[in-house]
């Protein structure tokens, strides 16, 4: 009976989602940003969230770009999401059933996650991404990403300089190249397949965890750098910012975070190549003070965007001087990033956390995305590859069912394959396969409780919706 309801599941999602997208109209879907500016979307995204140069110079600019000459904006400019998903995964069942047997109907997810967004201008050059979000995976409500800004410009060697103040509660979430991890490649997946156990700490392990306030230029089109400064959003003045995440990682002091990167633009191909990183000193789980294990991250990154022919669809010029116009039928992009990330365990080795006094994680991810914009909507697709890897160590990647490592190494790596299409701007469905070839360290018997790493691959069916 119950593989009986298993088999209907994506047909049900079908359904759902063909429900969802035939009660929407045009009318009715358009998000905050577009509201404001009443500009079409693809304005500042390709297939969304990706930016658009255009989009990144609306997000520096402090999102105070507007089609109203007041000094804020009323009503306010408020939008929501709502993403619904089905998961089919290789042993989902079986890896999740002997242990936590209330997640074994989680396949479906409806929702798998309700947002509202305040985006947009607050008050004269002062604006704001703010995301309030129902987590249904985790059945909590909680303050997602948030990046409020002040901006202004100059003229700076006979060229415009934008300068402008960040304040967030994630690392990268104020970057506007979808290279970093908070807005990169894939922009979405399952709350309840199995992921690798080893992450670097810029790559989302502080997100919601720290609040931070930072400073920006960039000049001319060409030249951008940042550097921000978080503390632990535990308590005090950064605490609102984690509002209704679990802070379980502990910033001693202050982590500084650096950015630069470089544009350049040939009609309508635009090029990025940059780097970022950050340390950050970390009190190991339940500790509040003594010791910190210091991990320090430095990354590199580059992207690559061709917009085809744009056509031109107002004698208005933009930000960045060029016209107004939707790109044209085919676009192109393609983002990498290489993070290396040193491991000092001041304080686990002691304690017997880890057996090497210090430790590395390399991650390397890479995406090619095809956009092509037909009269019955957008049609895209993508190609991911990601690879981690990292010195071997028993304690830190223990054995154990499902999530452990039986060689004690954090090597794993990938493909990603994605479909989407979008039948209007502002509904989107998506179509994505995950296929490990290397999980927690080895391609067989990888935990050493006999799952391998194909057991984890991922079938996942995603209706995003934005209203």
């Amino acid at each position: 009976m119950q593989r009986r309801k298993i088999k209907y599941l994506p047909l049900v999602f079908g359904v759902v989602v063909l429900l969802l997208v035939l009660s929407l109209n045009d009318a009715h879907a358009v998000p905050s940003f577009a509201r404001q500016t009443g500009m079409p979307c693809t304005e500042c995204h390709t297939l969304f969230p990706e930016l658009t140069p255009f989009g990144r110079i609306f997000k520096l600019g402090g999102y105070v770009l507007s089609k109203s000459d007041k000094p804020y904006e009323f009503p306010p400019p408020l939008a929501g999401m709502a993403q619904i998903s089905y998961t089919d995964a290789r042993g989902l069942r079986t890896a999740v059933a002997p242990f936590n047997s209330s997640r074994t109907d989680d396949n479906i997810n409806l929702p798998q996650q309700l947002s509202v967004f305040y985006g947009g201008r607050i008050y004269d050059k002062t604006g704001a991404f703010v995301q309030g979000t129902y987590d249904g995976v985790g059945n909590k409500f909680l303050l997602d990403m948030t990046d409020v800004r002040y901006s202004n410009n100059t003229i700076l060697w006979a060229k415009n300089l934008v300068y402008g103040l960040t304040i967030n509660n994630s690392p990268t979430v104020q970057d506007v190249w979808n290279t970093t991890p908070a807005f990169s490649f894939p922009y979405a997946a399952s709350g309840v397949a199995q992921t690798p156990a080893a992450s670097t700490m810029i790559d989302g392990m502080l997100s919601q965890q720290v609040g931070g306030i930072g400073a920006y230029i960039f000049w001319d089109n060409l030249i951008y750098a940042e550097g921000t400064v978080y503390r632990t959003a535990r308590r005090g003045v950064t605490r609102p910012l984690s509002a209704g995440a679990k802070v379980d990682q502990v910033v001693d002091g202050a982590a500084p975070y650096w950015r630069l990167a470089l544009e350049r633009r040939w009609e309508n191909h635009f090029f990025t190549i940059g780097t970022y990183g950050m340390q950050a000193d970390i009190f190991p789980p339940g500790n509040l003070g003594g010791p910190a294990d210091r991990f320090t991250d430095i990354a590199f990154d580059a992207q690559y965007q061709y917009l085809g022919t744009i056509e031109v669809e107002h004698k208005q010029m933009k930000m960045d001087g060029s016209p107004m116009g939707k790109p044209g039928k085919h676009i192109i992009s393609a983002h990498a990033t290489w993070i290396h990330e040193n491991q000092d365990w001041k304080a686990g080795f002691p304690l017997g956390n880890t057996a090497n006094s210090s430790d590395f994680l390399n991650t390397f991810r890479m995406n090619l995305n095809y956009y092509y914009m037909s009269r019955l909507g957008e049609i895209g697709g993508s190609i991911g590859y990601f690879s981690t890897t990292g010195k071997t160590d028993p304690l830190l990647y223990s054995p154990g069912p499902v999530n452990g490592s039986r060689t004690g190494s954090p090597n794993s790596n990938g493909f990603i394959f994605e479909a989407d299409y979008l039948p209007w701007e502002k509904t989107k469905l998506s179509l994505q396969y995950t296929i490990y070839n290397k999980f927690n360290g080895a391609y067989s018997n990888y935990d050493g409780f006999g799952r391998n790493a194909s057991d984890n691959n991922t079938l996942y069916l995603l209706g995003w919706l934005m209203f």
